[in-house]
């Protein structure tokens, strides 16, 4: 062999290997972007038409003899700010109930119903009502007292048939709940702080008999939430006098408590989404990145050595999928025709790492406009806390932030497919399915748009609360079938408000749901002025507390979170009690069901269950995974 042919061989094997090394390259790249994304749970969207639209389908119906009565004023205040939220949690948690507004009915005959809610407290106007009540519950009902009454003689009265031994004459300011036992989830002794604190609790001391579950997080201890037999009936009351939405938990536990046994659908979903993602970025610096990394970090660069490869990090440690929603341009456009401005070499490698760690891909938006016209109904903004409750201006938000209407549905199609045309040269086999809208406003007008265009995407993901320019969501499906599932917090800064609201939800729905922006590192209201190192070390605080809370919720994209919300919504359950002890019979089952069960008065045997299983939360709080449409729970103590 002469040194030529030498040559060419040397040529041959260094081109051979940069071959090998390209074609595996492009096999992992192949790998990424013709994946479908999604979570660990695979759980997909089905069909609107598998439910059976029966019960709580979205229609409020009611069997002919419901076990509870929900007693309530719309001429008092507070009575009807607790309604709203009363009402809801009766209907997520399938509770059949029949209401009567004191004002304008005469109260059923409570004999009738085996538990009794007094959602009022004008109880002097309402006297003989509670005469009645409390005749009734000490001859054998379940009695729930969610709302702190005014106080007088009629309270004075009843005090004691509800366990208190002193009642003080000054209302209580509440800053903050401590738990004192283990029947809620994250445990004996956790604390919450209450962000707004007004005197809204009244001063009490209990009797012997009385079971303290919360009291306030300081030295004095002001029993917040207790029950206590009384002759043959049962009572539990709530002294916190909070009526907000981010309370909601603390009242569904304390129905709970009721009864021997308390059933309930949940959701069972942690999800985590990535607003305007991925998002166009410049070269340009901003003073909140150069603040932490110095003068040489651009705009650019910093998403992506830093602010990217942090929530990388974040999702191997705690298994998050992550839901990024696109947002292709950002020029306010809102006319038709609308011509890509992107770059998608840059997107891809957003979106191929985003894929790589189980997430999906989602719709925000064209150009970050919320999809409204300017006659959309988008509610009405509460500007104070004294406001709350007070019809006030109608929302401009043109006005007030910059953001445009667009003139008309056409030209709202027509950017939404311009974006979907953009992210199927990003990653051709996805398919969107979950729309977040921009800054958390939408309407009926936007929906009908997606509908009609984007058929694919099936849920929207707004804001759990009312707020600013925030139109809140419930957890349900609308009569179209597009599944609402909203996120709870949000941001790099987690509120005293936002822990409180997550407590809460874990409690009722056994639910997460977080959301952040690229443009939280630089607006202060989302915690900016923190410093991106502060604002990711929060987000690892809160993911660590709900592993350490929930470690088995499971971690979800937001399609797979929307097929969790529709199998909660649709399903229903009926419980029959039997000589050993359980049997839960569920309509509208599809593949699964979650369900929270507190035993009140038994402990169930975890290893005689049939068609699920049963896995204990805290206390005597469990979950049930059903895996057939009929689950038997046995005693502990039958044999």
């Amino acid at each position: 062999m002469n040194k030529k042919q030498k040559r060419y061989i040397s040529v041959i094997i260094v081109l051979i290997v940069f071959i090998l090394i390209a074609v595996a390259l492009l096999g992992q790249y192949g790998w990424m972007v013709t994946r479908t994304g999604g979570g660990e749970s695979g759980l997909s969207i089905l069909e609107d038409n598998s439910f059976t639209k029966l019960g709580y389908s979205g229609e409020e119906t009611q069997e002919e003899n419901p076990d509870c009565l929900y007693l309530w004023d719309s001429t008092d205040e507070n009575s009807a700010v607790f309604y709203d939220q009363m009402t809801q949690i009766l209907h997520d948690m399938k509770v059949e109930y029949t209401e009567t507004d004191l004002s304008k009915e005469e109260m059923p005959d409570p004999d009738q119903y085996q538990i009794v809610i007094t959602g009022f407290t004008n109880f002097q106007e309402h006297s003989s009502v509670i005469l009645e009540v409390v005749s009734w519950m000490e001859k054998g009902g379940n009695l729930l007292m969610p709302q702190v009454p005014e106080t007088g003689s009629v309270y004075s009265f009843m005090s004691p048939r509800i366990g208190v031994e002193n009642l003080g004459s000054a209302y209580y300011e509440v800053s903050g709940i401590r738990i004192t036992d283990d029947f809620m989830i994250t445990g004996e002794q956790t604390e919450y702080a209450i962000e707004y604190p007004y005197q809204s609790a009244l001063t009490v001391s209990l009797g012997e008999s009385c079971e303290v579950h919360m009291v306030s997080a300081d030295e004095r201890e002001v029993p917040l939430l207790w029950e206590t037999d009384r002759r043959e009936g049962h009572v539990v009351v709530v002294n916190l006098g909070h009526y907000e939405k981010n309370c909601r938990g603390i009242y569904a536990a304390a129905y709970s408590l009721l009864s021997e046994y308390c059933v309930w659908p949940v959701i069972n979903s942690s999800a985590f989404y990535i607003d305007g993602f991925p998002f166009p970025l410049s070269k340009e610096k901003n003073s909140y990145i150069t603040k932490e990394y110095g003068d040489n970090m651009d705009m650019y660069s910093f998403y992506v050595r830093e602010w990217w490869n942090d929530l990388i990090s974040l999702a191997e440690e705690y298994g998050i999928s992550y839901t990024g929603t696109i947002q292709e341009n950002n020029d306010n456009d809102v006319e038709a025709p609308f011509e890509s401005k992107a770059s998608s070499n840059r997107y891809q490698y957003f979106a191929s790492t985003l894929m790589e760690l189980d997430g999906e891909l989602g719709l925000f938006g064209y150009n970050q406009q919320p999809l409204c016209l300017e006659t959309s109904d988008i509610g009405t903004r509460e500007e104070t806390e004294e406001d709350i409750g007070e019809e006030t201006e109608e929302l401009d938000y043109e006005k007030d932030l910059g953001l445009k209407y667009w003139n008309n549905k056409s030209d709202m199609a027509a950017g939404l497919k311009e974006v979907e045309e953009f992210q199927k040269g990003i990653i051709d086999s996805e398919t969107m399915q979950v729309y977040t809208p921009p800054s958390n406003i939408w309407s009926e007008d936007g929906l009908d748009a997606i509908k009609d265009t984007l058929p694919d995407i099936a849920a929207v993901a707004a804001d759990y609360f009312s707020g600013g320019y925030a139109k809140e969501q419930e957890y349900e499906v609308d009569e179209d079938g597009m599944i609402m599932t909203p996120r709870i917090t949000s941001g790099g800064e987690i509120s005293e408000d936002m822990k409180l609201s997550a407590f809460s939800e874990l409690n009722f729905h056994y639910v997460v749901s977080h959301s952040i922006s690229p443009t939280d590192v630089l607006n202060p209201d989302a915690g900016a002025d923190l410093g991106w190192p502060a604002m990711v070390e929060n987000l690892n605080d809160y993911e660590k507390w709900q592993e350490e809370a929930a470690p088995d919720i499971r971690r979800m994209t937001g399609s797979e979170m929307a097929g969790a919300v529709q199998r909660f919504y649709y399903l229903g359950s009926e419980e029959i009690e039997t000589k050993d002890g359980l049997e839960i019979q569920l309509s509208n089952f599809q593949d699964e069901a979650w369900l929270m069960i507190r035993f009140n008065e038994w402990t169930p045997d975890e290893e005689s269950v049939k068609g699920g299983s049963l896995t204990k939360l805290s206390g005597n709080l469990y979950l049930l995974e059903a895996e057939q449409d009929t689950v038997t729970i046995q005693r502990k103590d039958a044999k």
